[in-house]
């Protein structure tokens, strides 16, 4: 895992400085050394921070070809066996798992990408062709951000590196109104001018402009264009299972011990029982909320490691350790966040680096494709069908939503309050912004069911910019830690996908067919306990403590709120709720995480007017 850049003008030269800079500011993801690479008419540049997990001095990066023709530098992790090159005749020139990549591309070019296993992204610079290719895995695990600026493209595995170049730090009024709802597309980012990559596309960069190209030929965002399995349920179970060993398996650090994010969760704790089943050293690490039982997850994640026998480690997390991380959890997220949760796996994180480690294994991506989440459920088994079930006050908003989907998905009826709210305190000059227009654009396709519309709108909103982005990768690569998540492993997600329904929710039961094989690997009666979502007690509207000093100063200073949001409304609007009962005070903690962490991305990234 590590971080890269990427500058491409046929007329602009490139700032060394200004690359440099921006190379700096990717020191997190990749400190065990960083390397550049310069080239004029055009002018190319391609810089590279290391994390060094394989391949020792030999697999440095920016990497070139033998014939110095290709210049690449990677972010990530792919499992591809080299076998069938080195067969061929093919003499790898390192032992980094990313020259795979570049000996393919110099054989098949882009026709390569749709076979990548793992979790990645890539720059490639063809010097005979002057052509590039910036690439991104197909579940959008690792982050490739982009903008067009004087005249160049710049792209970097992070926003604040594109900052750092020089690329002006202007909020964007449309993703503010669709992330106030939590359903912003997530190719848009809160900085005008800059994008995310969609998963499974690339870029084509060359003389006649930049062309955004899908290199997948089925898509994991589609999940009812699938064939249909017709294996019975046994049968299922008995290829789910292999294909989880093996998305587990292959995961696996190559020497010393495994380490893996627990929570009390049925996802991750099958993840590191099946770790400790393949006979290898497995240290746990969970998180402990120790000043609020109601959402610590600790006591029962002990009950399994207790029983498996495997190294777990609490991590305490007090009030005071996330307000001393909140303000860097939320910079290197680079989004507005709506719980503090965020702190804790960052802080997570920090003390796994401490420990020495690099890489981690991860829960990510189980809900999204086995039906887990509590709004799928309802999608599917109690939907939403009439707007005349819901309070007046929200009628327009979801009239929209009903309209551009053909139906209401539960994910944005939920997250109508928090939104709605956020929207009473905007600016009058942005009043008229519209959040549904800020929400994902895909096809929906005669196959598509109410529940598959569902998943596509999660996967195209929060899954990939929250969950995957500013929750996983950007809290784990802060402090150098590769994680590594089992459940987005390409073969186990196109299987599940072609699965019946029933065999992922049947009875009240979610998740069935992964609960049923757990049963093998874990203790009996641990495989039904009940999800419980990975969340903090509510944090911005305490009356004493570090938390309460915290969030009181940001919202009696508001210099740092962007000019989308009225200061005096806010202001009052946090008075009056730090005068609310403690129930009224836990639903109206989304209102003001959001408002802000967007105050700390304005004075982080020096954030200007629109």
């Amino acid at each position: 895992m590590c971080g890269f850049v990427f500058y491409h003008s046929l007329q602009s030269p490139f700032s060394q400085q200004g690359f440099i800079k921006a190379l700096a500011s990717l020191q997190h993801r990749g400190p065990d050394g960083d390397g550049h690479w310069f080239s004029e008419k055009p002018y190319v540049a391609l810089g590279h921070t290391r994390l060094a997990i394989n391949g020792g001095d030999s697999g440095l990066q920016p990497m070139l070809s033998s014939d110095e023709r290709f210049v690449m530098a990677v972010n990530g992790e792919l499992y591809n066996s080299c076998d069938a090159l080195e067969c061929a005749g093919i003499t790898f020139q390192t032992g980094s798992d990313s020259e795979y990549l570049l000996q393919q591309f110099i054989r098949q070019g882009v026709e390569c990408f749709d076979e990548l296993d793992g979790e990645f992204a890539f720059a490639i610079w063809d010097q005979q062709t002057q052509a590039a290719y910036l690439g991104r895995d197909r579940h959008g695990i690792k982050p490739l951000f982009y903008a067009e600026h004087n005249g160049a493209l710049i792209a970097a595995s992070e926003i604040k590196a594109l900052l750092a170049y020089g690329v002006p730090a202007k909020w964007n009024p449309s993703y503010l109104a669709g992330a106030a709802f939590f359903t912003q597309d997530a190719s848009t980012t809160p900085v005008e001018g800059v994008f995310s990559l969609p998963p499974g596309h690339y870029l084509k960069v060359a003389a006649h402009g930049v062309e955004c190209l899908s290199y997948v030929q089925q898509s994991p965002f589609e999940p009812a264009l699938f064939s249909r399995s017709e294996l019975s349920f046994e049968q299922a179970c008995d290829q789910f299972e292999a294909y989880l060993l093996n998305a587990i398996e292959k995961r696996l650090p190559k020497t010393g011990s495994v380490q893996s994010y627990l929570s009390s969760g049925i996802d991750s704790s099958v993840i590191t029982a099946i770790a400790a089943h393949l006979g290898r050293e497995v240290n746990a690490y969970t998180i402990a909320f120790e000043e609020h039982q109601a959402f610590d997850e600790y006591p029962q994640a002990k009950l399994l490691v207790d029983a498996l026998g495997v190294q777990h480690y609490r991590v305490p997390v007090s009030d005071q350790v996330l307000a001393d991380h909140f303000a860097s959890a939320v910079w290197h997220s680079e989004m507005p966040v709506p719980n503090i949760n965020i702190a804790g796996k960052y802080y997570l994180s920090r003390v796994l680096a401490e420990s020495g480690h690099k890489t981690v294994l991860t829960g990510e991506g189980a809900d999204e494709s086995l039906v887990g989440y509590g709004f799928f459920r309802q999608d599917l088994t109690d939907p939403y069908q009439e707007l005349s079930q819901l309070p007046v006050p929200w009628f327009n908003h979801l009239q929209a939503v009903q309209e551009k989907f053909g139906l209401l998905p539960a994910q944005a009826v939920h997250a109508c309050p928090v939104g709605l709210m956020l929207g009473q305190l905007r600016s009058e000059a942005y009043q008229s912004t519209s959040a549904i227009d800020a929400f994902p654009n895909f096809l929906i396709h005669k196959q598509d069911t109410r529940l598959s519309i569902a998943q596509k709108l999660h996967y195209h909103s929060v899954y990939q910019s929250y969950n995957l982005g500013g929750l996983a990768d950007r809290t784990e690569m802060a402090h150098g830690i590769e994680g590594r998540p089992p459940f987005l492993d390409n073969g186990l997600v196109e299987f599940v996908h072609s699965l019946p329904t029933e065999y992922k929710l049947a009875d009240g039961i979610d998740k069935r067919i992964l609960r049923t094989v757990s049963e093998k690997f874990m203790p009996a009666g641990y495989t039904r306990i009940e999800k419980k979502p990975f969340i903090a007690a509510p944090a911005s509207l305490r009356s004493s403590g570090p938390l309460a000093e915290l969030f009181q100063g940001y919202f009696s200073d508001l210099s740092h709120l962007p000019e989308f949001y009225d200061k005096e409304k806010v202001r009052g609007f946090y008075q009056q709720a730090l005068m609310q009962d403690v129930s009224a005070q836990a639903r109206l903690d989304p209102v003001f995480m959001h408002l802000a962490s967007l105050m700390v991305l304005g004075e982080r990234f020096g954030m200007n007017a629109y």
